[in-house]
């Protein structure tokens, strides 16, 4: 048995929870702390829109935060949101998340890059010597953060705020393609944060360059034999990038690694909490540097939104789980999964195995929703529900075949696909 200890770290860190917050949506009802949290946020913002990378901060100690920090004003009531369909906490956001976002607007150029914000926290916090451009950063945020104010004025009726914010989301990306992204597919100074971002966030319209940044980013991974060198900006986007160029098979053993560094290499070592950093405890034992090393500490367990999105297969497609995806994606040599979430209407749920036989797939739906069910196949023919033809089962509808999957439409209900892999 190892026995760890870890700094008296109890403070509220922005960047941490900005980060976390759609993973600690599907483990617990975050709307009640986190709504209350957000008072304490609106509470601290600076006149400029700015915000401390601590709330609530012990006077003088800290001062500003930075990029993937003090965005927290707009990530956290969205990501809360858009898992409950709860619109107050947008409400009683709303005025101090469009203040920040003037100050993010205000510290963009003309051209439309953000230079970074580089205050308290700069570069991909934690990285291992894999630095990213700053303007990267900060352009790639100033992009999302449009991209949420648009959906967030919409939800909330300003129609006029939404068309700005999403014309102004759509004018940001194209601006970080032409400064970042290279005519080969290499983003500037070709860091796997930098990949990340470009790809998980959406940054370049044109699919043709999507296909030759993603070759780039296998290509860079390759070097550290698909080890992570990314810090807490460049993680939760680390495998979300790779299932976004059809790279499952590569998120999946990046994500099964036990040598460092790695998530497992931390449970390997007898982790039972998420550490601060990569190199908390080295391989040969030794302590990473003692003056901030945290053995609690989980801003990297938002790696958990993609294995809910993946393995379980279960995310929002309209907030609240209104409508919602069932998509689980097979891999790791992994022959089962499952995933269960309560959501305002009730109990959503997938449950598959690949077996020694064809692939089967149980879905579970609450009242008042709509999901959409992807089951592995090779047409719509081979998808059998309740040992009915899925086209010809109750509450069932085809809608497309999707990157080898047949995409079925279901009311509230449970049913029961699987695939005959003779048809």
């Amino acid at each position: 048995m190892r026995v760890t200890s870890g700094r008296d770290e109890r403070l509220g860190w922005t960047g941490d929870i900005s980060l976390f917050a759609p993973t600690a949506n599907y483990l617990v009802d975050t709307r009640a702390f986190l709504s209350h949290w957000m008072a304490d946020v609106r509470n601290s913002e600076y006149a400029s829109g700015d915000l401390p990378a601590v709330v609530p901060s012990p006077k003088g100690e800290f001062g500003d935060s930075g990029v993937g920090w003090s965005d927290v004003m707009i990530t956290v009531p969205y990501s809360v949101w858009r898992s409950y369909d709860d619109t107050r906490i947008l409400r009683e956001n709303y005025p101090a998340m469009q203040k920040f976002f003037q100050f993010v607007r205000d510290s963009a150029g003309p051209d439309l890059l953000e230079p970074g914000r580089t205050t308290f926290f700069t570069n991909d916090w934690l990285h291992l010597d894999d630095p990213t451009e700053q303007g990267i950063l900060g352009t790639a945020y100033y992009a999302g953060n449009a991209r949420m104010m648009a959906e967030v004025a919409e939800a909330l009726g300003d129609e006029t705020a939404a068309s700005d914010y999403s014309k102004l989301s759509a004018d940001v990306r194209d601006a970080f393609t032409r400064a970042y992204v290279a005519a080969d597919g290499t983003v500037k100074r070709n860091s796997q944060t930098g990949y990340a971002l470009a790809l998980g966030m959406d940054l370049i319209s044109d699919q043709a360059l999507v296909e030759k940044v993603g070759e780039k980013f296998v290509a860079k991974l390759a070097l550290t034999d698909y080890h992570l060198r990314t810090g807490f900006i460049g993680t939760p986007l680390l495998l979300p990038a790779l299932s976004r160029i059809g790279r499952d098979d590569l998120a999946y053993k990046m994500l099964l690694h036990k040598d460092y560094p790695s998530w497992g290499y931390e449970v390997a070592g007898g982790a039972t909490t998420m550490w601060e950093r990569w190199n908390s405890i080295m391989p040969d034992g030794s302590f990473g540097p003692v003056d901030m090393n945290s053995f609690n500490h989980y801003a990297y367990g938002a790696v958990g939104d993609w294995m809910f999105q993946n393995i379980g297969g279960i995310s929002a497609l309209k907030p609240g789980y209104q409508r919602s995806r069932i998509a689980p994606v097979p891999g790791g040599n992994l022959t089962e999964g499952s995933g269960s979430l309560k959501t305002v209407y009730g109990l959503l749920s997938s449950k598959w195995s690949t077996g020694n036989g064809p692939v089967g797939l149980k879905a579970t739906v609450p009242v008042n929703t709509v999901a959409e069910v992807h089951v592995p196949a090779h047409g719509r023919t081979a998808v059998s529900e309740s040992g009915r033809p899925a086209d010809a089962a109750k509450g069932v509808r085809f809608l497309r075949m999707e990157d080898g999957a047949a995409v079925f439409e279901v009311g509230s209900g449970s049913y029961d696909f699987r695939v005959d892999t003779d048809r």
